[in-house]
């Protein structure tokens, strides 16, 4: 078996678990704290800093000291939220190329995934230093109220850091595993209300705790709401009190922000534990300025009346959902640092009464332990490349060998991002990695056991060798057993105890394979937070899956839908996560557009199916009757709608020249076309398969220019030779046969390099022959195809048969007067048609309400 982590990722502090001797305990990090703030700065010499030593910059470096960066995971910039809490920051935040939210840090532009992978990095190497041995895999916990990005975002800063993220489990659900191992449920359950107030988001969750069951009932939340608010009221009540004193026109400057919102996160904490807290801030206003008070209480609880009561709110909500009523409520756990403030349970009691809040476990502890609870409950390993099921012993997977496992990392000395240490060079900042700075990471990771560690239950230095603590007389891994690796990791460190007879279980087991008895809890069954459905042609959300939907799904839940359109149009299925009746007014989560069959008439039935797995990835399946069925997993990954309309864009234009002059294609050129709008489809459906949008966008302007060159070009020399050949010399007429046949052998094999370099070369020749040729030519298409007025095609056909007759009889003068007449002909002809219009471009249509409304 392979260890994996239990990780609580919090937006102000995160927490580390994992499974030792059946039951779950906290990791201490290098500095012997059990919580590591979630904080990235930088070192008076540039060096990287993560948790409490970044923190401590904030007074310094403020502009480097990166904090709360969960609130952006998954968002987009233009995201009111986003926008709302710009100015809340001392570092830079600015829109990516892809619509999301950019974080500067030390003069370079991260993502919030690649600043989470870089913590979540740190908390795999602390682990790792303590414990002895490498950690692969991972559980990582995300607020029940994240969207679908957002959890697609938490499982990519994980990949990032080197870890294979097993599950991605609601904070709440976690708390509520913790609690479940350490209470007895009874025979008949109890309902339990999850209060998880962190420093970031906000969660409810209500579960009903039987013995082998874990279900969740209800969720609701709110993703910004937390002890960062608070710190927020007590800075701007800080800043109230130095204006008061030293005049309205104060303003914080880089260096008094940071001490401010120091001083209030302390605030916060002490009067958790206390009636008042002082304040003593020197130096401020560039060093004349001095705040001496004291906070309250009771001013404090003002402060966030505002706030708990929407908590209060919600939590009536998510009872009034999940059709219980407060008297339902068994006990209510509490859950995340925030709860720790008296007015939390004092508001909490008045609801349900006093003797029903709980703490159980430790709040800040709670869910990491529970994330590493979950870890045990997982009974086999999913593989991120074909999705096929492995066994936990297995380092790849039997199907497509892709790993299993998570692999090393190394700090960039460039960009401080994790990368594999066998890669030459950086991904994102192409510093060159040195192969000799990978050696002594592989060989630490080889034998761990070799190195001055801690004891994994206190954290006393053990020196090399030892079997046990010196300070507490815990028993130590030892060379032996690390050099083992993880390969040789016994049962007890990755199942769960038996409550009843201590017996260590496998992965997975319900029923203890000992005494019979149900274990205290299984893999849950979660809910979904919110409504997913599809937008339809006036603009609502069809819901398909509603919100408090158990998942993983048994099977695909279908609705039936009609379309209206032809068979030159596409349909597109985009599919929302929210609430608002609006689709468009909710999250975007991926689209899939395909063709519609031709000949349709009428309202043609149309099924959409939505499937979901343990992480609520979205499986999604469409259906055209008369036409194929097309499946896509969505990867969570949309398009900026800039981009979305670039792609949209394309792919009318591509559909727009097949449409006209599909006749002409080749096949190779027809299944080239076809292709590109397949990747086209792919990408508007979040598909990007590790590919660059700006890449396919311009492989397939590209590819659109040379059809449209090639196939002009060959068009043009076919009309060239065809009405311009009696008047050609024998030599210049072989020439442009033999380009001809060049042009065509290259269309048919799709070599585009090929196809333009012969079309050049065919252009090149036709120019060469002189402008009369090309009037000859244009003059004959204008008649033939009726591409101007009778009257004008009737002058311009008398011209053209004098022309002929005057070239037979060998009248050069003739001929000269007929050319003459014909190139005024030819200028009236480009007058009167103007600019040559492509075919209207239809855009796609959308699924309909297959009933009346």
């Amino acid at each position: 078996m392979y260890r994996t982590l239990g990780i609580d990722l919090g937006t102000t502090n995160s927490v580390v678990a994992h499974l030792r001797r059946g039951e779950p305990e906290i990791i201490f990090n290098r500095q012997n704290q059990e919580a590591t703030p979630s904080v990235v700065g930088r070192g008076r010499r540039g060096e990287l800093l993560v948790g409490s030593t970044a923190r401590g910059r904030l007074a310094l470096d403020g502009e480097n000291v990166i904090r709360s960066v969960k609130r952006f995971v998954g968002r987009r910039f233009r995201d009111p939220q986003v926008q709302a809490a710009l100015d809340e920051l001392d570092y830079k935040v600015t829109a990516g190329t892809d619509g999301d939210v950019n974080v500067w840090f030390d003069g370079r532009s991260y993502t919030p995934v690649e600043i989470s992978a870089i913590i979540l990095h740190r908390l795999k190497e602390d682990a790792e230093q303590r414990f002895g041995e490498p950690f692969q895999r991972a559980v990582i916990t995300v607020p029940a109220y994240f969207g679908e990005r957002q959890v697609a975002a938490t499982q990519e800063a994980g990949r990032m850091a080197g870890l294979h993220v097993l599950r991605v489990i609601n904070e709440p659900t976690a708390a509520a595993l913790a609690y479940g191992m350490t209470n007895e449920a009874g025979d008949e359950g109890r309902t339990v209300l999850v209060y998880d107030l962190g420093g970031g988001t906000f969660d409810i969750s209500i579960l009903l705790l039987v013995p082998g069951s874990v279900s969740v009932l209800g969720i609701e939340g709110d993703n910004l709401l937390g002890g960062d608010d608070f710190d927020r009221a007590i800075t701007t009540a800080l800043l109230e009190d130095i204006r008061e004193e030293y005049g309205s026109d104060y303003q914080p400057d880089r260096r008094d922000r940071p001490r401010i919102a120091s001083a209030a996160e302390v605030v916060k904490i002490e009067l958790s534990n206390q009636e008042a807290s002082d304040v003593v801030l020197a130096g401020l206003g560039a060093g004349q300025l001095v705040l001496e008070t004291v906070f309250e209480r009771p001013r404090f609880e003002e402060l966030i009346e505002a706030r708990i009561e929407r908590t209060i709110e919600l939590t009536h909500k998510a009872i009034m959902q999940a059709n219980l009523t407060v008297g339902d409520i068994d006990e209510v756990l509490l859950v995340g640092g925030s709860t720790s403030i008296p007015l939390v349970a004092r508001r909490l009691g008045e609801v349900f009464g006093p003797k029903r809040i709980r703490r159980g476990v430790n709040p800040m502890q709670c869910v990491a332990l529970g994330a590493a609870v979950q870890s045990a409950l997982v009974s086999e390993v999913e593989c991120p490349e074909c999705r096929a099921p492995g066994d936990l012993a297995a380092s790849a997977c039997s199907n497509c060998a892709a790993s299993l496992l998570g692999g090393p990392r190394v700090s960039c000395p460039g960009c401080h991002l994790p990368v594999d240490p066998a890669a030459d060079a950086c991904p994102k900042c192409e510093h060159v990695l040195e192969a000799a700075g990978a050696a002594p990471v592989a060989a630490a990771q080889a034998a761990p056991a070799a190195q001055t560690r801690g004891c994994p239950r206190c954290g006393t230095p053990a020196a090399a060798g030892a079997t046990a603590c010196e300070l507490c007389g815990e028993t130590l891994g030892g060379q032996a057993g690390a050099a083992a690796g993880a390969t040789s990791t016994a049962a007890e460190d990755v199942g769960l105890r038996c409550a009843g007879c201590g017996v260590v279980n496998p992965p997975g087991t319900e029923v203890c394979a000992s005494c019979g008895e149900l274990m205290q809890v299984t893999n849950p069954f979660d809910i979904t937070p919110k409504n997913l459905g599809i937008e339809l042609n006036d603009g609502r959300l069809a819901v398909i899956i509603p919100k408090n939907t158990s998942y993983p799904t048994s099977a695909p839940v279908s609705r039936e839908f009609v379309v209206s359109g032809s068979g030159r149009q596409r349909l597109e299925v985009a599919v929302y996560e929210g609430e608002h009746e609006i689709a468009q007014q909710n999250e975007l989560i991926g689209h899939l557009t395909l063709r519609l069959p031709a000949g349709l008439g009428g309202r043609t039935p149309v099924d959409v199916s939505f499937g979901l797995d343990r992480d609520r990835t979205i499986t999604l399946s469409v259906r055209i009757q008369g036409g194929d069925e097309k499946t896509v997993k969505l990867e969570r990954v949309t398009l900026d709608p800039e981009l979305k309309v670039q792609v949209e864009d394309q792919q009318r234009q591509i559909e727009s020249f097949t449409d006209r002059w599909g006749a002409e294609l080749t096949e190779a050129e027809l299944r080239e076309a076809q292709q590109l709008m397949d990747t086209l489809d792919d990408m508007a459906a979040g598909q990007t398969k590790g590919q660059s949008v700006d890449a396919a966008l311009e492989r397939a302007q590209f590819q659109l220019k040379a059809q449209r060159w090639v196939r002009g070009s060959e068009a043009y020399l076919s009309l060239f030779l065809h009405y311009c050949e009696k008047h050609l010399d024998p030599s210049d007429l072989r020439r442009l046969r033999a380009v001809a046949s060049e042009l065509r052998l290259r269309r048919e094999a799709a070599d585009w390099e090929g196809a333009m370099a012969a079309a050049a070369h065919a252009d090149e020749l036709c120019d060469s022959l002189g402008h009369t040729f090309r009037m000859l030519t244009m003059c004959n298409v204008y008649v033939n195809q009726s591409l101007v007025s009778p009257a004008l095609a009737q002058r311009i056909m008398a011209e053209l048969r004098g022309l002929d007759r005057a070239v037979e009889s060998a009248n050069m003068e003739a001929a000269n007067r007929h050319n003459s007449a014909l190139l005024l002909l030819y200028a009236e002809a480009q007058r009167e048609l103007g600019d040559d219009p492509l075919p209207e471009q239809v855009g796609p249509v959308r699924p309909e309400e297959a009933g009346p409304r």
